[in-house]
């Protein structure tokens, strides 16, 4: 769908988007440089030290796995290793900001 409509736009953050970005290194890589441009990553980990602490991954089952980590940040991790720093920034940055319209 990214491909097909140019107002379609796909969100790294959270759960869901770290087990798709973490699932297969090479697809992921491919899959960020083919959409580096409507992608965006927005934290809404709601651990209060970064390391996972005040939540619990262990309620989640399709989230056992980040149990004791933050969200947010093997989110990052996964994105910082699978693109080019170029590509990291319009994820984290340019993307939402183009799109918002907000003065970078």
């Amino acid at each position: 769908m990214l491909s097909d409509y140019a107002n379609f736009y796909g969100d790294c953050s959270a759960n869901s988007g770290n087990n798709a970005l973490s699932r297969d290194a090479e697809f992921t890589k491919g899959f960020l440089s083919r959409h580096q441009d409507k992608l965006m990553f927005g934290s809404d980990c709601s651990c209060s030290d970064g390391h996972g602490a005040g939540i619990s991954q262990a309620n989640n089952p399709a989230a056992a796995r980040l149990n004791g980590q933050c969200v947010a940040r093997s989110t990052l991790t996964v994105l910082k290793a699978s693109t080019t720093p170029g590509v990291f920034k319009k994820i984290v940055w340019d993307n939402a900001h183009k799109m918002l319209k907000i003065p970078a």
